[in-house]
């Protein structure tokens, strides 16, 4: 593609005439294509903007990973919207924290998804927050009980498919402006929001196609979220650059490997531990015969045995890394030894898919750049860069060091300016069920419950899985309640973020700083380790 087609609908309009009868998409065996999807999304814009959807207006949207997904994204880009992308997994107070601080003024849900009590949710979060919410865009059919619970509550319901069908113009695409916000765990107590523009999307989406070797014959499988880093550019990099994504909605390792047979899936990308699920339920190496490359974030370290599962199924498989910040797939280990030292191909970390960019590591203690081989923070300076922190000047400007490299938090050696290894985070943040997790999070959620005076939370390794254990100092004279506590923790959390076990405790280990009294985590981490092993 063209340098100067770096916004999407100038994008989407090259495809759509190189690539017309080409698959974009292919949404639970549904192949979209190029042409179609173009003009659906201009479809979709023409129609938002007659209720009133503009520039710089900022759209939540609530869906799995599927054909909507993908319309909405590009409507919003032609009209220079920001998608606020919400996890299907996330519950009222995720999602409250999200409308609020996000500032959405406009939301798209599928009310009737796996399940999903969406309208109980939204009736969950508090009105003044849901009052700046112009109006709600519902994919699923419109006499359902769902879209009528949702339109009981008083919001302006507009239907997904009519907004399609309709025949309102697009307006002219507006060009650059923030595009997509990621949620991520940051180092206070609230995840903070992740900025990208179009024009970055697209120049990472054109590393990815060049370092990942994509071409016609690509079929990547999008196995993570949309709404996250990791899903979402995994989509960019094919739809951006003329090749084909297969997804659905939801998927079990099963599914997984029935859309990598059918469809002669070629890449895929997932965390270490979904990788291996597929290896070792798969009938045979046969079922892996169309795949050229497979990549892997090393979100379960006590996983041993991927290369070994890899090797047996003839999967080619290299170590990843990325981050909402710098957009995932922005790494991958070499290999071939002409691009770097393949030694540490199976580690997590990578070589800069940028040509131009720079990785390098500091020693905390020190603050001197720490040399080839020795760990630090890693600082990276690329092109995929986040635009900004929403609405959040300062810790933008505290998150680049005076010569503009992202400080990323985590602890890594490099091995080269352009190659590294990443070893784990140095703060205290959890990696479950594949999403980075502050658990400050978690812990206010449970010191807001009754009986609770002060709660720690730490990740727990049980098997291959990272699992959350809450630690408890009750009130005088309270009793616990874990049942309750976890009952409240599922209503308003992630399932992934209850704690599996709440331990109660008198104090927290400590040690004297120089200034202040810190809270000894890797004791507690120990500690919640050791339980678990008790309990299993």
């Amino acid at each position: 593609m063209t340098a100067t087609s770096l916004f999407f609908s100038q994008r989407m309009a090259a495809l759509a005439k190189t690539h017309a009868n080409h698959p974009a998409l292919i949404d639970r065996d549904t192949p979209t294509t190029f042409a179609a999807l173009h003009q659906q999304s201009l479809q979709l814009a023409g129609n938002m903007a007659a209720i009133g959807i503009k520039a710089h207006d900022r759209v939540a949207v609530w869906l799995p990973n599927c054909t909507a997904w993908v319309q909405t994204f590009l409507a919003c880009a032609h009209l220079g919207a920001t998608v606020l992308a919400i996890n299907t997994r996330f519950r009222s107070q995720e999602v409250a924290d999200i409308i609020g601080r996000g500032k959405a003024d406009w939301l798209v849900l599928w009310p009737d998804f796996k399940g999903i009590a969406f309208a109980e949710m939204l009736a969950d979060i508090p009105q003044d927050l849901l009052a700046r919410i112009k109006g709600v865009l519902a994919v699923g059919e419109p006499d359902s009980s769902a879209m009528a619970a949702i339109a009981a509550r008083g919001h302006d319901l507009h239907a997904f498919n009519a907004l399609l069908e309709n025949t309102h113009s697009a307006p002219p695409a507006f060009g650059q402006a923030p595009a997509l916000c990621f949620t991520t765990s940051g180092t206070t107590s609230l995840p903070k929001f992740v900025v990208h523009d179009q024009h970055t999307l697209i120049v990472h989406a054109d590393s990815m196609q060049k370092a990942f070797d994509y071409d016609l014959s690509s079929r990547i499988f999008a196995s993570a979220p949309f709404c996250g880093a990791f899903g979402f550019s995994t989509l960019t990099g094919g739809l951006a650059t003329g090749c084909t994504v297969v997804c659905e909605p939801t998927s079990d390792v099963h599914s997984t490997l029935e859309q990598i047979r059918k469809h002669q899936v070629t890449h895929t990308y997932a965390n270490n531990e979904s990788l291996l699920k597929l290896f070792e339920t798969a009938p045979s190496p046969d079922t892996f015969a169309s795949c050229k490359l497979f990549g892997f974030a090393s979100f379960s370290p006590a996983i041993t045995n991927l290369l070994e599962e890899a090797e047996r199924n003839h999967v080619p498989l290299t170590g990843l890394y990325g981050s909402s910040e710098l957009q995932a797939l922005m790494a991958a280990q070499p290999l071939d030894a002409s691009q770097g030292d393949v030694s540490v191909r199976y580690l997590a970390g990578g070589r800069l898919i940028h040509p131009d960019a720079r990785v390098r590591a500091r020693d905390p203690a020190t603050g001197q750049l720490a040399p080839h081989g020795e760990s630090g923070e890693l600082e990276i300076k690329c092109a995929s860069q986040m635009l900004a922190y929403l609405d959040n000047p300062d810790a933008t400007a505290q998150a680049y060091t005076p010569d503009v490299f992202f400080k990323t938090g985590d602890l890594g050696y490099t091995v080269s300016d352009h190659q590294f290894v990443f070893q784990t985070r140095m703060g205290d943040s959890m990696r479950l069920s594949g999403f980075l997790v502050n658990p400050a999070e978690i812990e206010h959620t449970i010191e807001a419950l009754p009986g609770v005076q002060a709660c720690q939370v730490v990740g727990a390794v049980q098997g291959t899985k990272i699992l959350p254990v809450a630690f408890v100092i009750l009130r005088e004279g309270a009793q616990a309640d874990p049942a309750q506590w976890t009952a409240e923790c599922k209503r308003t959390m992630a399932g992934y973020k209850v704690p599996v076990h709440f331990e109660m405790v008198n104090e927290y280990p400590t040690v004297q700083s120089a200034n202040a009294v810190k809270i000894l985590k890797n004791k507690l981490r120990d500690m919640a380790s050791e339980i678990l092993a008790r309990k299993h």
